[in-house]
């Protein structure tokens, strides 16, 4: 089982941005509230920012917060590095949720570090229009309370564009300790890996082997069907026709704190394959930082 663990996170640790980044595990918050009163929402200057601060003021919409402040730096991290400092050491007490690209973040988890910061939940976001379009997002979190992969899952899946989700909680329970629940939505079969440390897997339009292919699981075998009756549909009220858009969406609604169905597992995963998929118009690469001050 080690060897799907290490599968499942193979797209985060050599995805190029994380594994550049080099984020120990005690950069990771131990415990940190679900909720925030203040929320800083820092722009660094990717072709994605319009469409993704679009995504978080939908969601501050629907969850009623009138808040959030937005830095955009137009030219980069890179030349505006005196001013996160100063917004840092000026923001104690206060979430930030970022958007980056590869370079950027390594230069802003730095500058991070120096004011201790505490992160909830980081992730690589990226679609490619070479040979086969898919949307992939790899995410890790502390913990489900600032989970972003079920609520995300839920609003792509209304696209019709194919993607993976790959998501590992740092700190999660034993799964021996915790009752057997499930994300869950129509169209998608739901199985768990035996063992100590379960892994979820949510295929749609795909089947299970043909889901672990798409995913970078390896073992064939141990896979057991998760009941249908402990599977739960995500609460979703908006969406968008834009996969960057319902990212800034549900990035922000976990910051926000959210309430999002918890699965007893330590890592998960989304395989979704659409007969008809539209193909992404451009390609697209970011990173997402979620970490409080």
């Amino acid at each position: 089982m080690e060897v799907d663990r290490r599968s499942l996170m193979k797209g985060v640790l050599a995805g190029g941005a994380f594994l550049a980044l080099g984020v120990p595990s005690w950069a990771f918050a131990d415990r940190s509230p679900q909720k925030s009163k203040q929320c800083v929402l820092l722009l660094g200057g990717t072709s994605a920012d319009g469409l993704f601060k679009s995504g978080a003021r939908a969601a501050c919409a629907d969850m009623a917060y009138e808040g959030l402040r937005t830095v955009q730096l137009k030219e980069g991290v890179l030349t505006g590095t005196d001013t996160i400092t100063g917004l840092l050491n000026q923001s104690r007490g206060a979430r930030w949720i970022t958007v980056l690209d590869d370079a950027g973040a390594v230069i802003f988890l730095e500058l991070a570090r120096s004011v201790g910061v505490r992160m909830l939940s980081m992730g690589v976001h990226a679609c490619s229009t070479d040979g086969p379009s898919y949307i992939r997002h790899d995410l890790t979190s502390t913990s489900q309370d600032h989970s972003v992969g079920g609520l995300l899952a839920s609003h792509v899946l209304q696209q019709s564009e194919d993607f993976c989700i790959t998501e590992h909680f740092l700190r999660e329970p034993p799964a021996e300790e915790r009752a057997l629940t499930s994300w869950g939505a129509p169209g998608f079969s739901s199985h768990r890996s035996a063992g100590p440390d379960p892994i979820h897997v949510h295929c749609s339009g795909c089947s299970l082997p043909d889901g672990r292919r798409l995913l970078g699981l390896e073992a064939t075998e141990g896979w057991i069907p998760i009941p249908p009756q402990v599977c739960t549909r995500e609460s979703v009220t908006w969406r968008s026709e834009n996969w960057v858009v319902s990212v800034g969406y549900a990035i922000t609604a976990s910051a926000l704190g959210v309430d999002t169905v918890p699965e007893s597992c330590a890592s998960r995963a989304f395989a979704h394959q659409s007969r008809n998929g539209r193909r992404a118009q451009r390609a697209e690469r970011f990173v997402s930082f979620v970490m409080d001050i």
